[in-house]
């Protein structure tokens, strides 16, 4: 029970936030564009169509060279004009087009690939980026209630105080929170320009692709929830041009220092 325990609060408490050399075109996808990428999946979604468009530009922030100009372009939301609640599938044939005679190296494949396979994902990975002093959505709140009861936290205590589940999150999480859903994953980004979220895409990443994706690829264990976003994080930091990184020290609730936090993660 214990240990079930530090898996939920891991999960509860997730903070935002080289060896380099030349790579062909198709690298992102280890020289396999077709099977590296699925286009029938669908599922990176935001709470409301809002978040969704904020969640687009966080990850259009998370590309700033002129190599990613026509990648950025790929990273859109659903729709006919482009403003539904999901993200919009990346098909191969568009991604080989968009790095057409174009090198990158292994952070920029790796990170391409990474956000691609999320996107195109058959998991519904939602976000909602919450207003300091706001509540939460109805439907975020009653994702997170079960997972609060786990912790002690009942319904009533809630719903008796000021800005309800939001607040409890909040309190026992920092500035962003990721926990898994039987479809994917949700995560609650707090949007303010105060602490870690001074650098909202690589939070977004932390949150959506460290601790979201990789539960859903079987990487469950309190280690490995502490490691791996921390590792996603620094490659989406490095890749802004970003000087400063995490080591996980800071990284609730085990704050413990991550010997390789610099290294690229173990999937993709």
């Amino acid at each position: 029970m214990k240990y079930l325990q530090l898996i939920l609060i891991v999960l509860l408490c997730s903070l935002s936030s080289h060896a380099y050399s030349h790579l062909s075109p198709y690298s992102y996808c280890g020289g396999d564009p077709v099977n590296c990428v699925d286009p029938t999946g669908c599922i990176i979604e935001g709470v409301t169509k809002k978040d969704a468009a904020m969640a687009v530009q966080d990850f259009r922030a998370m590309f700033p060279g002129d190599e990613f100009a026509n990648f950025r372009n790929l990273i859109v939301q659903s729709g006919k004009k482009q403003n539904g609640k999901s993200f919009a599938t990346i098909s191969a044939d568009a991604l080989s087009t968009a790095f057409s005679g174009i090198t990158l190296n292994e952070d920029q494949q790796t990170l391409v690939q990474m956000v691609v396979n999320t996107i195109n994902s058959d998991d519904v990975h939602k976000v909602e980026y919450l207003t300091p002093g706001k509540d939460m959505s109805r439907s975020s709140l009653n994702e997170f209630l079960p997972q609060l009861n786990l912790l002690g936290i009942t319904s009533e205590m809630v719903a008796n105080m000021p800005g309800g589940g939001s607040k409890f999150v909040m309190a026992l999480c920092g500035e962003a929170s990721t926990i898994p859903t039987k479809s994917g994953s949700l995560s609650i980004i707090l949007n303010t320009n105060s602490g870690f979220v001074t650098n909202r895409p690589a939070t977004l990443g932390h949150e959506i692709i460290g601790h979201g994706r990789s539960y859903r690829l079987g990487y469950t264990d309190s280690q490995s929830q502490h490691i791996l976003p921390i590792q996603v994080e620094n490659l989406i930091l490095r890749n802004m041009g970003s000087p400063l990184f995490r080591n996980g020290t800071d990284h609730a609730p085990l704050k413990k220092f991550i010997p390789n936090y610099m290294s690229l993660t173990i999937f993709r």
